[in-house]
């Protein structure tokens, strides 16, 4: 009986460090491959807010790629960054700095939420992004409040988030 409280305290205490780090459910990547469209970014480094952001996702192997669209002097260049999985929704990017990429929640056929951070020469900015399938697709309540939730909980604030698709000229295909 002790070795069953005990046992069922420690599953109570996984599940609960689990939640805390925003990895809301293991989600299969497979079923995130392809296209996706930026709706809102929310960042702590206002400057960088708009600076990258997803364009689609693909599978090989052990790791995912990542293709970055990235504004610099004006032009838009799309970059392939490969993901290796770390732990459960948590993925390190093969980019400059140490990248962490987290995946917060998704419905592979709706939207796509991601928190990230990134550290570099003794910096560290994070931010909060909501994709989805559908270009200019309109977004339920229920996702957008998700999105302020997330980006609140990671001490971002309202101010720092953008509309993509109404600001900036790459998120346009």
């Amino acid at each position: 009986m002790r070795l069953l409280v005990l046992t069922m305290g420690l599953a109570l205490i996984c599940t609960l460090q689990v939640k805390a780090t925003g990895s809301v459910k293991d989600i299969n990547f497979n079923k995130l491959v392809g296209r996706w469209y930026p709706l809102f970014l929310a960042s702590s480094d206002v400057a960088s807010n708009s600076a990258a952001f997803i364009h689609s996702i693909d599978m090989k192997a052990d790791h995912l790629i990542f293709y970055f669209t990235l504004r610099r002097s004006g032009e838009c260049n799309q970059v392939p960054v490969f993901a290796y999985k770390l732990e459960n929704n948590k993925y390190k990017l093969r980019y400059p700095g140490n990248n962490i990429l987290y995946l917060e929640d998704a419905d592979p056929n709706d939207y796509l939420l991601i928190y990230t951070t990134n550290e570099i020469h003794g910096l560290e900015s994070k931010g909060v992004e909501l994709y989805s399938r559908q270009k200019g697709g309109a977004l339920n309540q229920v996702i957008k409040s998700k999105f302020e939730k997330i980006y609140t909980s990671h001490g971002l604030k309202k101010e720092n988030v953008i509309d993509v698709m109404k600001t900036d000229p790459c998120s346009r295909p």
